[in-house]
């Protein structure tokens, strides 16, 4: 299947109903998928800009202040936030990381758990931390690397959007970071999107969860920043 910023940028049109994203769109509805419901939200793939307004009355305002920016500058929040009406919060930026061509993902022996077998870890981390992994919203196996006692270090799955694509969710038991547990469970869930035939994508706002994605051989695309107006 197709990989890269190109397989990327299409997923993200089909998902937001737009033939192509263009080098600034900016479409109204309140429940658009680039952004929880009633926000503004902005999604930058290669240099393309795509935003999302809740109401017509914000429409031109956010025209106004994303025309002349990057793609770059358009998810930086202190750049953009001075440039749009009143906002009351902001979530994001996140970072989107993709296979890029060529990807290979590595080979082993794929070890599935299940509900029993996640709960040490699951009750490891606080519910920010859980709650950023994603790891309680996952619809296929659970994948997981395991320490030399058999204990789970970190588990990975996906979800399966409508677009195609496998939004992965990673994560790693705090005792057990930085020894390759959470690569390793990321690419048995890699491995099997693929195999569904689905481009696997990696959402991640933490600069370590970042390094992973770069580690694994994904490429950057692009970022996307939300913002709730007052």
């Amino acid at each position: 299947m197709e990989l890269g910023v190109d397989a990327a940028s299409r997923a993200w049109a089909r998902l937001a109903g737009l033939r192509s994203l263009d080098r600034l769109h900016v479409l109204v509805d309140a429940r658009s998928p680039l952004a929880p419901h009633g926000w503004i939200g902005i999604l930058t793939i290669g240099s393309t800009v795509t935003a999302s307004v809740p109401s017509v009355d914000l429409e031109e305002a956010v025209i106004a202040g994303l025309s002349g920016l990057t793609a770059a500058e358009a998810t930086a929040p202190g750049l953009v936030v001075p440039r749009l009406p009143p906002m009351r919060a902001t979530l994001g930026p996140a970072a989107l990381f993709y296979p890029g061509a060529g990807f290979l993902v590595l080979s082993q022996p794929p070890d599935q758990a299940a509900a029993p077998d996640l709960v040490e870890l699951l009750g490891a981390v606080d519910l920010d931390e859980l709650d950023e992994s994603g790891m309680s919203h996952v619809e296929s196996p659970v994948f997981v690397s395991r320490t030399s006692s058999g204990d789970v270090a970190a588990a990975a799955g996906y979800r399966r959007w409508t677009n195609g694509v496998a939004h992965l969710s990673v994560l790693a038991h705090p005792a057990e970071r930085s020894q390759g547990h959470g690569r390793r469970a990321a690419s048995m869930a890699i491995r099997s999107a693929l195999d569904e035939e689905m481009l696997p994508q990696w959402r991640a706002r933490p600069v370590a969860s970042q390094r992973v994605a770069l580690a694994l051989g994904f490429v950057r695309a692009g970022a996307q920043l939300s913002l709730e107006p007052a």
